[in-house]
């Protein structure tokens, strides 16, 4: 059965966008409602509270949370499996995406719910704080793939021909000289340092290729304008989409180079977190029957 395309793929999308966001905030509710009494307490307050020995970090619910929430994490790594299996046909690869932006916060948010909003440990701390990074990195980088798909040229080609109608070859000396402002490439592997270098080329190129349409149409301006006035909507377009080639181009370098922070501080985060489990078996369940 073929992908769906077009409006099929985007409504598809936006329902899906639109489930996660409902489980999510009925999730991060649920939690709170459960537990607002116990939370909005001070530490030692906390103490002698009926729920302390139900939601605190060693109990058994959060327990609970905290063992969610490393799953929902490690599941979450599943993108990457999908990532480099390109022709497996099990859901869109932005699909995977946006499970694995909804499964990366749900699971971070319970581990938060987990520690209680208390941290009592450096190991407990630090595994929080990669962990918060782990989200915003996460967070950046989908914004940035919003960015990275290239631009309709099947649409541009279609207001080309529009503007090739009313005045003769303008939409052809449009994109001929749009073309030679080109988009600057960046290396094959780039570094994070790299890209942000080449930022400033990447707007001077989306400002040349503007300055390049509006000085094409004031040509055409003396001889066409009634017609071009009636073309507002597809000069627009095209000089929307000549842009966003532009911005694709530097969002895609941007979120290559991007992940690989992403990918570090994941690694980290993981490396971590079993280092808390592992403190926390010893200390909560070997010392104990070491006795």
């Amino acid at each position: 059965m073929a992908p769906p395309t077009g409006e099929a793929f985007v409504r598809g999308s936006r329902r899906l966008h639109l489930l996660l966001f409902v489980l999510f905030a009925a999730g991060v509710a649920l939690l709170l409602v459960r537990g607002w009494e116990f939370y909005r307490l001070s530490i030692g307050a906390r103490v002698d509270h009926p729920d302390f020995r139900v939601l605190g970090p060693g109990s058994n619910l959060g327990h609970g949370y905290g063992i969610a929430g490393t799953l929902l994490i490690l599941t979450n790594l599943l993108y990457l499996v999908r990532r480099r299996l390109t022709r497996l046909s099990v859901g869109s690869l932005r699909a995977w995406l946006d499970v694995h932006v909804f499964t990366g916060l749900f699971g971070g948010m319970l581990v938060l719910f987990h520690s209680a909003f208390q941290v009592r440990s450096s190991v407990a701390l630090i595994t929080v704080g990669s962990l918060l990074v782990v989200i915003v990195t996460g967070l950046l980088g989908r914004y940035l793939y919003s960015l990275s798909p290239k631009p309709d040229r099947a649409r541009l080609e279609r207001h080309l021909r529009e503007l090739d109608a009313v005045g003769p070859g303008l939409g052809q000396v449009l994109a001929q000289r749009v073309a030679r402002v080109g988009v600057t490439e960046p290396p094959a592997h780039p570094s994070l340092l790299a890209v942000l270098a080449l930022l400033p080329s990447w707007r001077r190129e989306a400002r040349a290729r503007r300055t390049v349409i509006e000085h094409t149409l004031a040509q055409y301006q003396p001889h066409h304008g009634a017609e071009l006035q009636l073309l507002t909507r597809p000069i627009a377009a095209c000089t929307r989409i000549y842009g966003a080639e532009v911005r694709a181009a530097a969002a895609s370098a941007l979120l290559k180079s991007w992940r690989g922070l992403h990918r570090f501080a994941a690694l980290l985060m993981v490396l971590l977190v079993a280092m808390h489990i592992g403190v926390a078996w010893y200390y909560g369940f070997v010392w104990v029957f070491s006795d």
